[in-house]
């Protein structure tokens, strides 16, 4: 048997990356696509596109230019986990009794087992919010990663 388990996407990490870092900006400037690019090792290309779904979705504000970067949206620190992850993630099954055919579609409690599943863990960071995880110990880190890049790069 196949092992399942629920891994999210690149793209959902990214996006989450992106939304902690930049709730997490002291305010003095916007955090740009660059740092947040150094300071995870991340594609710049990548997080073009995610910033853009992001800033589609109203959670961050992007403003282009020399003095342009990107700041939390109104209220996206009050987003749950589980309501970002969700619509990063898009409903898509665990596993496809249709593709390919199972003999035992219809007859089995799996599918239904590990649909429960996924929406207990979901439902589990709905309790957890971009301020929680953002917050305390992985402040400080933002902070100070933010802080040294400046150093390094602003004059």
């Amino acid at each position: 048997m196949i092992p399942v388990t629920m891994q999210l996407t690149r793209f959902s990490d990214y996006a989450l990356r992106l939304l902690m870092y930049v709730s997490r900006g002291d305010g003095s400037r916007p955090i740009t696509i660059a740092e947040v690019g150094q300071q995870f090792d991340i594609s710049h290309n990548h997080l073009v596109k995610v910033a853009a779904r992001l800033s589609k979705l109203g959670w961050i504000s992007a403003t282009r230019g020399r003095h342009g970067g990107l700041q939390l949206g109104p209220g996206a620190e009050k987003l749950s986990v589980g309501a970002i992850l969700r619509e990063l993630e898009g409903r898509k099954a665990i596993i496809d009794c249709a593709d390919p055919p199972c003999a035992l579609n219809g007859n089995c409690r799996l599918k239904r087992a590990l649909d429960d599943a996924e929406e207990a863990f979901y439902r589990a960071l709905d309790g957890v919010t971009l301020a929680d995880v953002s917050g305390s110990r992985t402040a400080e880190s933002i902070i100070s990663l933010h802080r040294d890049f400046l150093s390094r790069h602003v004059a």
